[in-house]
């Protein structure tokens, strides 16, 4: 079915249509946050792709043109890893002698390869997005759009090159982005690894601090989970506030025989006073011999270092090697005292930018240390792991050393353990910008709105500078060119700028094609560019208007499509898309980048991690969807609390159960009414007034519910909460409906028929419109049938109808009728229990009903209703302000007992047409025998009953009983056959 309705949307160019059509409503603005092109697509894209065709569909149906354009994001490690894997590259060095320009050319190979992959499933699930068209991050104009913004936000004071710390990847040798690698769980993992408390011995101790009595045989103790990063130490940090001990404890490092006497040293320790108990528990003894004193008192103290670098810049340097004051530092773990590597850690660069220690690059890009680090040189920092602790067990400097478990960064591509590394790099002051991103987020429409002051905001204060620089080779290139004589700089942001000042015709912004183009320097000497790219967010965040060249074409085009009144993605873009957007749309144009936002939750895989192309923990969708088709799996999605934040697993059994109560059931409902279909001439009045029905009036009534509610829940974005109505008007329309209008569709009062049928027929239509947005295939199909276009007109489609209108009510007659029904239905269910418990079946008719408390106006059309359903003759209804109870007469009487009998001959009838496979427009003939005289009472006296409602013409007794079923009423056996008439 959905094969044929993806044929005939392709053959009719519907999509196109529904672009192109009279839009008096003017643009509703959709940007699509590009996929990186990395393997196949799986659940967790899907889901966010189904929500970014239900919202365009809606507001297109609404009177709105909403272009929708794919996009594709080709820069990056994503890509770059995958090709390094193809071609068995190792590291960057393995990348320089393939070449750089083959490198570069695989990636763009694979890039290319990997977007023809993703049509089918994104056709497949029903969205409808111009793919062919997809602008990519890789096409020459809009790298010249990204080297624009990058230009521009360099003369507006934004961007500067800066020697700063930040998390480095040693197997891809390049600095990343913190939030890049905290977007997802998976990039920090739980370790446990050797972690140690070294002594520190604090040195002059006497012209140090005169506040306190300490001697030269006292140490600081400083407590480290990472051993690697000690050769770089050059200060210790203490809490000004927090209480720290100075202890002392006998032991036998530095004793030794004075005339004779053996003589102990008393050596001294000090720690934060929280933290006593756990060394103690460590194995460490101490006397009670001991002193508290504040941290501000320790400050300035001089300690010896552990490793002598015998650089200069250290050594004439009396900052180095003291202790100092820092609010980062906390009892709450290790000794209260930290190690500061300014090389190694965010807190440890910024304490050491603050009181001016040197910084000495101590490691290259590949994690490996340098001459500048001493003994360590050609260390890689995780063997000097290992080495740092046995070279200071050897040395007697460790206080204890236990296992620790505690959480670590690894890269996101390649799964190896980061680094944080100081280096010099190009930066996006985001400190700048803070204030006004803060205000313009209250701008935003978030789903759900707890992200709006809760991660977001969040995320937006606790900011760092943005990381731009990627030490790489497939991305947008960082546009600035610097003398190596005069260090002067120039940013270029423009293809027109660098032809002119390179004098060469330039065809291609990637390297190495870039890095060809020098520039002559004011002092005569040569300008070259710098060698690192973009990161790829930064693409990811300009696409609004990089997708048009702006500003060197389509200016208009960009200003009528900014800001999105839409974008949807999934949490870890709060860090990630999201937040570059608010970044750089208030950088460049003081405005907010999307008016709405829906954050979906985390899908999880397989393993019970994120699903993930890296992680491979999910199976082909293709199966799925060919099982059980796109619009099973699109109400699934959108029905789910994923769509509002929460984190879910993938669940097969939901498909199922999406499936069976939406499409299945609305499509039985719809095969059900093709038995009596009305033409299409025929015209449906909506005025409810002349409704004679009371279940016409109420399911219209329904309607006009369902509408508003997937209305309004659609116009604030509230995905789930417009979806699952849908489900239980489907139920109410079958399960209440359309059963107790079914002996209306056969009736011989034909006003009443025609009722039926063009309630019926109206009911399905606008459902279908109701449909359009969440389950597209389904809803052309019942369409398409209904209206009887079939196909064959290609200008007609259900995505081209107008959004459904509520149907005006004329009269407060029927206002209350919704709850009115409810509580029918509930006397119905309270009934139906009483008959339960008496273990009286429903076909068995039974004298009366009695209701005490029903709490509305006593109305005949719902006592019929109550009768039908309950099978009862008389009811007794008494209204009142209690709890509504019930009563049923389970008397018996033989006539009521004949009535019985003649349901059950008229159900097995039906069974065995069922079984024959006759349609109701088939005749039939009854044949039997039986020895029971009730049953043979019940034929002769309801013959004419049973032979209309089995749709026979005639009922006989025969002898010949081979080809009839045995079948049992009340005990009795009957003999039962048919035969379908010519």
């Amino acid at each position: 079915m959905e094969e044929d309705v993806l044929d005939f949307w392709q053959r009719a160019e519907t999509f196109k249509k529904s672009i192109i059509k009279n839009a008096p409503k003017g643009n509703f603005i959709f940007n699509d946050g590009p996929p990186f092109i990395t393997g196949l697509p799986h659940y967790a894209t899907l889901l966010p792709s189904i929500a970014k065709d239900v919202v365009p569909r809606y507001w297109t149906m609404k009177g709105y043109r909403v272009e929708r354009v794919w996009g594709w994001d080709c820069h990056g490690l994503p890509a770059e890893n995958k090709v390094e894997e193809q071609l068995e590259l190792k590291n960057k060095k393995d990348i320089e002698e393939l070449g750089v320009d083959k490198f570069v050319d695989a990636c763009r190979s694979y890039v290319n390869k990997g977007t023809e992959q993703w049509e089918w499933y994104i056709n497949r699930i029903g969205r409808w997005v111009d793919i062919k068209n997809a602008y990519k991050t890789m096409d020459l104009k809009f790298m010249e759009s990204v080297i624009w913004s990058f230009k521009k936000l360099y003369d507006m004071n934004f961007i500067y090159e800066g020697y700063r710390t930040s998390l480095h990847c040693p197997r891809c040798a390049t600095p990343l982005s913190k939030f890049e690698i905290t977007m997802d769980e998976g990039s920090y993992r739980d370790v446990t690894e050797k972690s140690v408390v070294v002594k520190f011995k604090i040195k002059n101790s006497s012209n140090t601090n005169k506040n306190i009595h300490i001697d030269d045989n006292t140490y600081l103790l400083a407590w480290t989970t990472t051993p690697w990063t000690l050769p770089g130490n050059l200060a210790l940090a203490v809490g000004n506030e927090i209480d720290y001990y100075i202890l002392e404890t006998n032991t036998s490092i530095g004793s030794g025989i004075i005339d004779g006497e053996l003589k102990t040293t008393i050596d001294k320790y000090i720690v934060a006073s929280d933290r006593l108990e756990d060394l103690i528990k460590q194995g460490n003894c101490f006397s009670d011999n001991k002193k508290k004193i504040k941290g501000k008192h320790l400050v300035g103290l001089k300690y010896e270092p552990i490793y002598n670098l015998n650089n200069n810049e250290i050594i004439k340097s009396d900052k180095t090697y003291k202790v100092y004051a820092a609010d980062f530092v906390t009892a709450e773990n290790g000794t209260g005292i930290v190690h500061i590597a300014p090389n190694f850690g965010e807190d440890d660069f910024r304490l050491g930018e603050k009181v001016k220690l040197p910084m000495i690059n101590l490691m290259d890009e590949n994690g490996v240390y340098l001459e500048s680090s001493g003994q360590w040189n050609g260390y890689y920092f995780k063997k000097a792991n290992r080495d740092v602790l046995l070279d200071l067990e050897k040395r007697g400097i460790i206080f204890s050393s236990f296992d620790f478990t505690h959480t670590y960064p690894f890269c996101y591509r390649c799964n190896t353990p980061l680094i944080y590394k100081t280096q010099k790099a190009w930066y996006l002051n985001v400190q700048k910008i803070k204030e006004r991103m803060l205000e313009t987020n209250k701008e935003i429409n978030w789903v759900p709105k707890y992200f709006k002051e809760g991660r977001f905001k969040n995320n937006i204060e606790s900011a760092p500078d943005w990381c731009l620089s990627r030490s790489r080779y497939w991305g947008s290139p960082i546009p600035v060119w610097k003398c190596s004589n005069c260090n002067k700089i120039k940013v270029l942001g423009s293809i027109e700028e660098i032809e002119k000042l390179s004098g060469e015709k330039v065809e291609d912004l990637h390297r190495p094609n870039i890095d060809k183009y020098e520039l002559k320097c004011e002092c005569g000497n040569v300008m070259k560019r710098v060698k690192e790219i973009l990161d790829c967010w930064f693409e990811s965040g300009v696409m609004p208007f990089a997708q048009f060249h702006y500003p060197f074409e389509k200016q208009e085009n960009f200003k009528n499509m900014f800001p999105a009144d839409f974008i949807i993605e999934y949490t870890g873009q709060l860090r990630g898309w999201f937040y570059y957007l608010h970044v750089l749309s208030n950088t460049l144009f003081n405005s907010i980048s999307f008016k709405n936002v829906i954050v979906s939750g985390v899908l999880a895989g397989t393993d019970g991690r994120k699903m993930s192309k890296l992680f491979g923990n999910y199976p082909d969708p293709r199966a799925t969807l060919e099982k059980y088709g796109s619009d099973a799996l699109r109400i699934y999605f959108m029905n789910s609390p994923i769509m509002l934040g929460d984190d879910t697993n993938f669940s097969e059994i939901d498909i199922q159960d999406a499936l069976r109560k939406n499409i299945i059931i609305f499509w039985n409902v719809v095969k059900f009414y093709e038995l009596f279909m009305l033409p299409s001439n025929k015209i449906f009045t909506k005025d409810i007034d002349n409704k004679e029905n009371i279940l016409d009036i109420w399911i219209l009534t329904r309607l006009n519910q369902l509408i508003k509610e997937v209305t309004e829940n659609l116009e604030k974005y509230n995905l789930p909460e417009a979806s699952r109505p849908i489900s239980k008007f489907i139920d109410d329309l079958s399960t209440w409906y359309l059963r107790r209008s079914r002996d209306r569709f056969k009736s011989e009062d034909e006003k009443d028929k025609q009722a039926a049928l063009s309630t019926t027929k109206f009911i399905l239509t606008e459902l279908a419109k109701v449909m359009a947005p969440f389950a597209p295939f389904i809803a052309e199909q019942v369409w398409q049938k209904i209206t009887e276009n079939n196909f064959k007109n290609k200008d007609r489609s259900v995505h081209l109808e107008k959004w459904p209108e509520i149907i005006n009510l004329k009269t407060k007659k029927f206002d209350n009728i919704l709850e009115e029904m409810e509580q029918v239905r509930n006397v119905i269910e309270f009934g139906l229990a009483k008959r339960d418990k008496a273990g009286i079946k429903v076909r068995q008719p039974l004298e009366k009903f009695s209701i005490f408390n029903f709490q509305f106006s006593i109305n005949e059309n719902y006592l019929n209703l109550i009768k039908d359903e309950l099978n009862v003759k008389n009811i007794v209804c008494e209204k009142g302000d209690g709890n509504i109870s019930v009563e049923l007469d389970t008397n018996i009487t033989s006539e009521l007992k004949l009535e019985g009998i003649k349901r059950e001959i008229v159900r097995f009838v039906n069974v065995a047409r069922k079984d024959s496979k006759l349609s109701l427009k088939d005749r039939a003939e009854i044949y039997y025998s039986t020895d029971s005289e009730l049953i043979l009472n019940t034929i002769k006296t309801f013959k004419d009953k049973i032979l209309k409602d089995t749709l026979s013409n005639e009922i006989k007794n025969i002898k010949d009983t081979t080809n009839l079923k045995d079948v049992k009423i009340n005990g009795a056996l009957l003999k039962l056959g048919i035969k379908k008439l010519k």
